[in-house]
């Protein structure tokens, strides 16, 4: 890029005053003796073609925050985005258990769908997502992100324990909420059985000394019937294997009979 300037260029301003010839006046004697403006004075500027030509592709290289982005950092930018993007699902393993379950539910046939269905499809939804995740972490097709201040993208790739640890916590909560639920709706069937006394302050607490007596919550279930699935997994690598022994611990639980 070429930049001409011609003209006069023997006065220049400083933050206090003018230089002149080497020293430094004031404004008021730069008026006073400053010569009276000629037409041959004026200070031309001309920018090449290949000047102006650069500018241009600097404004169109021009980033959202207004820097210009170096031609070699372009991949570097992507990715980023890419990263930041991916790493949004990577905090929404919750949502994912979720729809997975709606879809399985959505799978049925039939109007009739008891705690039991219930506690299986939840489980089957979880040993969906988890063999997706081991399985794409095995052939190398699998990438989450999560923010980390020390990478250079502000990004760093997810480890394959980290995916599944959040996954659990997902279904810890989903199991919690099915206690909840659970709960209130057997506080209500209470209010209708015994004509509305107020809420009982019993329904959380366990008998003193009876522990053993005291009936497992539906959450409870799903968290034992999840952890013998996980263990048949990592034992066959079959999610489907897994799912053999959490029916039959269906069956036995609400005398059913119940089918991979």
């Amino acid at each position: 890029m070429s930049v001409n300037i011609e003209g006069n260029v023997g006065q220049t301003s400083a933050a206090s005053g003018w230089y002149q010839n080497g020293r430094v006046v004031s404004a008021q004697e730069k008026e006073k003796d400053a010569p009276q403006p000629k037409a041959d004075n004026a200070v031309k500027v001309s920018v090449s073609q290949e000047g102006i030509e650069n500018y241009r592709k600097q404004i169109r290289e021009k980033g959202i925050s207004g820097r210009v982005v170096a031609k070699g950092n372009k991949e570097s930018v992507i990715r980023q985005a890419k990263q930041a993007t991916n790493a949004l699902s990577a905090n929404a393993y919750g949502g994912e258990l979720a729809g997975e379950l709606k879809k399985l539910k959505g799978q049925r046939t039939g109007s009739a769908y008891g705690i039991a269905d219930e506690m299986e499809d939840s489980v089957r939804a979880y040993a969906n997502l988890y063999d997706e995740i081991v399985q794409g972490y095995q052939d190398g097709t699998r990438e989450r992100y999560v923010e980390d201040e020390n990478s250079e993208t502000g990004f760093r790739k997810m480890t394959m324990e980290e995916e599944l640890s959040r996954l659990d916590r997902a279904f810890q909560k989903m199991a919690d909420r099915a206690d909840a639920k659970e709960m209130i709706e057997g506080e209500f069937k209470r209010l209708r059985t015994e004509g509305g006394k107020g809420l009982s302050t019993n329904a959380s607490k366990k008998p003193q000394g009876t522990d053993e007596n005291v009936p497992e919550t539906t959450g409870q279930k799903m968290k034992r019937l999840a952890q013998e699935w996980r263990d048949a997994y990592k034992t066959s690598g079959s999610k489907e294997s897994g799912m053999e022994k959490v029916l039959s611990m269906l069956n036995s639980m609400f005398g059913i009979s119940k089918k991979v």
